[in-house]
């Protein structure tokens, strides 16, 4: 069923928040949507929705998942060499 107009919707920093962790997730691209996962993250919670702390934890382990793999793209092709 349709959302009516006097229904209230979900915030706009949480909705924003979850938004740019999905986005994050596209390889490469993924890594320009990080910084605002935590932007909106934070203006959510210090607005009191305590279950956005969610998206700040997604946020760090998309984060370090990101690092990881980048640090492999950086490091990959020394291995051929030492190989």
């Amino acid at each position: 069923m349709a959302a009516s107009l006097s229904e209230e919707k979900e915030p706009f920093a949480s909705s924003a928040a979850w938004a740019c962790a999905v986005y994050s997730l596209v390889p490469f691209l993924g890594v320009v949507f990080v910084p605002f996962i935590f932007v909106f993250g934070v203006a959510a919670v210090l607005r009191g929705d305590p279950l956005d702390r969610r998206a700040l934890a997604a946020g760090v382990l998309i984060l370090t998942a990101q690092l990881v793999l980048w640090w492999l793209l950086y490091v990959a092709p020394t291995w051929s060499a030492v190989v």
